[in-house]
């Protein structure tokens, strides 16, 4: 597989802080059919701390899905473990799970910003040369690390949708081998406009239009 996702996320930021999101998302497991096997994990954090920082965990026993859950925001995580499953198959897999995410989440919370964001790692022996070829001049010849990063913003259900692309020559470790190769990052997320929030079907909405952009021939598109 010479293109691979490693991880798929989707954010929600919640429009007000929760103080007792332990109690608050107590049945997301169950909304969501309990594809969170695992033993909780309950994070003692203190109230002084960013909200943002996770005090719950919830996770499946292989690791193929986690959700950190703070006062502020949800991330919901498909991570790849193995070659089993083809990028498109992860990628229905993650917007499935996505949308019933999406309205249990919004049921219990207003949620004023999301972020959807994807990784890949694409195999190349010659990464510099491929980025300086896509997107440098000459004046990068020799050059042994190479990145980019640019930011196409468009409009959408009344919100300014940033579409932030990263792209570094790296290296992956893969069944215990390293590979060179092309990271590609694609962050989706919107502006949030004061006074507003997403209501479920218009979040479902957003999400559905743009996963087309963080699927396999999109990304691979970015660098060819």
């Amino acid at each position: 597989m010479k293109t691979r996702i490693i991880s798929l996320q989707f954010a929600y930021f919640l429009r007000d802080i929760v103080s007792r999101p332990d109690l608050e998302f107590s049945t997301l497991n169950s909304e969501m059919l309990n594809i969170f096997d695992a033993m909780p994990q309950m994070i003692p954090v203190p109230r002084e701390l960013p909200p943002e920082v996770p005090v719950m965990v919830l996770s499946s026993e292989r690791k193929e899905y986690t959700c950190n859950i703070s006062r502020s925001r949800i991330d919901f995580i498909l991570q790849r473990i193995s070659d089993e499953k083809s990028n498109l198959d992860l990628l229905k897999d993650f917007n499935s799970k996505v949308a019933g995410m999406t309205k249990a989440i919004t049921s219990k919370q207003e949620v004023n910003r999301f972020g959807m964001v994807a990784r890949y790692f694409h195999q190349d022996n010659t990464a510099v040369r491929t980025l300086r070829n896509k997107f440098f001049s000459n004046a990068v010849d020799g050059a042994e690390e190479l990145s980019l990063r640019f930011n196409k913003v468009s409009e959408s259900f009344g919100y300014r949708i940033n579409d932030i692309h990263e792209i570094n020559a790296a290296e992956a470790v893969t069944g215990g081998k390293v590979e060179k190769g092309i990271f590609i990052q694609r962050d989706i997320n919107n502006h949030p406009i004061q006074g507003k929030h997403f209501d479920y079907e218009t979040l479902l909405k957003i999400s559905q239009k743009y996963a087309p952009r963080i699927s396999e021939n999109e990304i691979e598109a970015l660098i060819k």
